[in-house]
């Protein structure tokens, strides 16, 4: 009995003696707490107390390494390459088109100023929010230029990268600033600025056509509507079309001019199961790219019935609610077939 009380004072020493070496070391003290508190909550769970051992039960120094166990707070780190790594959490997160998805790479206190979008997103709903509007364009990025820095439990990137909207085939470059922070045991975003080139914003002030949207942007506005019919929801496309919008359908004589008659007149055609492709195209942006208008041939395949049908269209485009949405829409199906 006296050996077995002797053999577990000395353990407690020896644990004493390893906390207060590590406590004092500031230093080197995050690396060797990570190294021993491991093993340290398992020598204070593995004084099990038993009916021998029962005495220690109160000791100050068990309690001492369970409170040192369990308290102490780990610093993380990262090497550079890794950090460059996570950008492709973000990236693949974007190719599944799930904004939930998108929004949880997100630290829980973040800010996102986003490359589409005036508005500061601060929270959950926010990020959602816009990457709802943001995945329609199904991008896909490539990091052009890294430049990384790190640090306990946090590590920032900053540079440029170009997309690829799947949507469309247009290419957008752009600069970017990550910050990553350590979270619930996985790296999240605590901070994401995103901007367009300067220069060729200004290139396209230049040139009249503002800095929301180039020609291949203006075609892509197409593929929002395409995937909101293929969605079979009358109100996914309705919103699409703007406040004041008129829209001249295909099928129909009378114009519709409100939401509940654009919802309306979608009821019906969906149920072809519509989806089209664009045959013949010709776009003009308006001054400083406060409009755009898109016209020309396109043919739906109705999924119905398997027909195919060619038709007219001009697609007019107004920023409102901070995104593009169709401001007129003139729908006629080819005239000599007819004539």
């Amino acid at each position: 009995k006296d050996h077995g009380q002797r053999k577990e004072d000395n353990k407690m020493r020896f644990a004493s003696t390893v906390i207060s070496r590590v406590a004092r070391s500031s230093s080197r003290g995050a690396r060797n707490v990570k190294d021993f508190t491991g093993s340290l909550s398992s020598f204070a769970s593995g004084v099990a107390f038993s009916p021998m051992s029962s005495p220690y039960a109160s000791s100050p120094v068990i309690n001492n390494i369970r409170a040192f166990g369990n308290t102490t707070r780990l610093e993380e780190t990262i090497s550079k390459e890794d950090a460059r790594g996570l950008f492709h959490l973000w990236n693949d997160a974007l190719a599944t088109l799930d904004s939930d998805k998108v929004a949880s790479r997100y630290a829980k206190e973040t800010v996102l100023l986003s490359t589409v979008s005036d508005i500061t997103r601060t929270d959950y709903a926010g990020l959602k929010d816009y990457f709802d509007n943001f995945l329609l364009l199904k991008p896909q990025g490539v990091i052009r230029e890294s430049y990384v820095t790190t640090g306990d439990n946090w590590c920032k990137d900053v540079g440029t990268y170009e997309f690829t909207m799947g949507a469309s085939g247009a290419k957008v470059n752009a600069r970017y600033t990550f910050v990553y922070v350590y979270e619930d045991g996985e790296w999240k975003i605590a901070h994401h600025h995103s901007s367009r080139m300067p220069e060729e914003v200004m290139a396209d002030i230049a040139e009249g056509k503002g800095p929301g949207i180039t020609e291949e942007e203006v075609r892509g506005l197409f593929s929002l509507w395409n995937d909101a019919l293929a969605t079979l929801d009358s109100e996914a496309v309705a919103k699409r079309y703007a406040k004041n919008s008129v829209l001249l359908p295909t099928i129909i004589d009378n114009p519709c001019t409100d939401y509940a008659s654009r919802k309306d007149y979608f009821d019906t055609f969906l149920l072809r199961k519509p989806q089209g492709e664009i045959l013949q195209s010709f776009v003009t942006i308006g001054q400083n790219g406060e409009w755009c208008k898109d016209v020309g041939t396109y043919e739906f395949t109705m999924g119905a019935t398997g027909d195919k049908v060619k038709a007219r269209y001009t697609f007019v485009y107004v920023w409102e609610d901070e995104e593009w949405k169709i401001e007129h829409h003139h729908s006629s199906i080819m005239p000599e077939a007819f004539l």
